[in-house]
């Protein structure tokens, strides 16, 4: 199984972190959620595939 790579800018994570609580780092582990729900993000994917992902993470 292949392993995903993230990567997020650090002025972007702040923002995450003020407006949802939680850091990139920590919400990336959603995706290894085997009950995890993922769709496109329609609303926001002009130029490029957009994805949200739901899923639990540790803490």
């Amino acid at each position: 199984m292949a392993t995903a790579r993230f990567e997020w800018d650090p002025k972007k994570d702040k923002e995450n972190q003020r407006k949802h609580g939680v850091a990139c780092a920590k919400a990336q582990f959603a995706f290894a959620d085997p009950s995890r729900v993922i769709a496109e993000d329609l609303s926001h994917s002009s130029g490029e595939r957009r994805e949200y992902c739901f899923g639990r993470v540790e803490g």
